[in-house]
């Protein structure tokens, strides 16, 4: 009875171990863990237990409360001292509280949590948006971030080395690619995602830089769309917080038997354009090859991160968790209206069932009820869009934030006159 009893666990064990596998879907999104805040000794067994997340220069502090069952994610920054160029911040307007007591089992809370935070756009890269007296510091925005989680990251791997002529060595074309993430807007950080850094790899190395563009006359869009899922999915095991396993990516996606979820070869609908294909395919990971080694696997990955959440091109793509929010959206908003496809009925028991294959497995749904889809969620991001809401969701810069980067970034207005009549009169204009 003794020995039992001292080998029991603390009253709280199990509630850590449920806060440990609720915030798995962050970790997985390259949030790293900074602090536990619990004493195992200590604690009451219904005391809440917290954990600090950090990305780039965001953090968290997420809280389970089992008495409520309750989940919050809120800002732990209040009162830091800002030692680096950017503050650090919390990467939501305002905190997030997952009430999880409908759900009895773990799986279930851990899945309810894992759609909350993937609404909030915890899971896919932060974006940030400017209030409009702030539109001033973009450029400077972007120019920070790159120059903290690019360029440092080169340095670092090159060991003092700021790697540029590694950079002018991949081309002009590949800088003026890559910048497009940094032409983005909102502003996207270069956080190390692994599910945006494979859609980045799936949109770079399979349906943008490869032939497949010249050969889309062989494929309809839908089925294009059905490639491009399976291009993603076959990329996204072998990505990886530390980087990218390219020898498995190039066999994933040029192994000449692929096939798409509906059982068609992609060599039977190509044809003769297959063997271009997949010569372009292995032409691009050469060179994400040639990144990874002369920039540095975590530059590459905060590199392709960035491209694969760009808003204009696949920031939206499936296997993000903004696209799988508006998929449900777009699902629950048709039933609710009476407008979703009229097959549903009969292939799906539920509406919740629907959403979960429309947000998971869509190419798994047939031509029309896909075709459905795909309108529904672009129909879903116009109605943010004319509200005038961010679409992917997108974090607005503090007020407090803003007015410490004007400040720092921009100089005084005696101390800008006087350069500028030192320049006119040097003639450096």
């Amino acid at each position: 009875m003794d020995n039992a009893s001292e080998g029991a666990s603390p009253p709280h064990a199990f509630d850590a171990r449920l806060l440990r596998r609720l915030t798995t879907p962050l970790r997985l999104a390259g949030w790293s863990e900074e602090e536990q805040w619990y004493e195992e000794e200590e604690l009451p067994a219904d005391a809440a237990l917290s954990v600090e997340l950090s990305r780039s220069n965001f953090h968290l502090y997420v809280s389970w409360y089992p008495a409520d069952c309750r989940l919050v994610v809120d800002d732990p920054t209040e009162g830091w001292d800002w030692t680096e160029s950017l503050p650090p911040l919390f990467p939501l307007d305002e905190p997030l509280s997952i009430d999880l007591s409908a759900h009895p089992a773990q799986a279930a809370k851990a899945e309810a949590a894992r759609r909350a935070f993937a609404a909030a756009g915890l899971l896919d890269a932060t974006r940030i948006h400017l209030p409009e007296d702030a539109s001033a510091l973009r450029s400077d925005l972007v120019l920070l971030f790159w120059a903290d989680h690019i360029h440092d990251t080169i340095r670092r791997h090159r060991r003092g080395n700021d790697g540029k002529a590694a950079i002018e060595a991949l081309g002009e074309e590949f800088s003026w690619r890559i910048g497009s993430g940094l032409r983005a807007y909102p502003v996207i950080v270069p956080d190390a995602v692994p599910a945006a850094a494979a859609r980045g790899i799936a949109e770079w190395c399979w349906r943008r830089e490869s032939d497949v563009e010249k050969w889309h006359f062989k494929i309809d869009d839908i089925a294009m769309a059905r490639a491009n899922i399976a291009a993603t999915r076959a990329v996204l095991p072998h990505v990886h917080p530390d980087g990218v396993d390219w020898p498995a990516v190039r066999l994933a996606l040029t192994v000449p038997s692929r096939r798409l979820a509906n059982g068609q070869s992609l060599q039977d609908i190509f044809e003769e354009g297959w063997t271009p294909i997949l010569a372009s395919i292995h032409r691009e990971i050469d060179l994400w090859q040639q990144v990874d080694e002369s920039l540095g696997p975590e530059a590459a990955l905060r590199l392709l991160s960035m491209h694969g959440s760009r808003t204009e091109s696949i920031g939206e793509w499936w296997g993000s968790g903004w696209y799988e929010t508006m998929a449900r959206r777009a699902v629950v908003r048709a039933a609710s209206e009476g407008n979703l496809p009229t097959v549903v009925p009969s292939v799906f028991p539920d509406v919740d069932q629907f959403a979960g294959v429309a947000a998971g497995h869509p190419d798994l749904l047939d031509d029309d009820t896909f075709s459905w889809l795909t309108g529904a969620v672009f129909k879903e991001g116009s109605l943010l869009r004319s509200d005038r809401l961010p679409c992917p969701a997108a974090v607005t810069l503090p007020d407090w934030a803003v007015q410490d980067l004007l400040s720092v970034l921009q100089p005084d207005d005696e101390a800008t006159e006087a350069q500028s009549s030192e320049q006119a009169q040097s003639g450096e204009w």
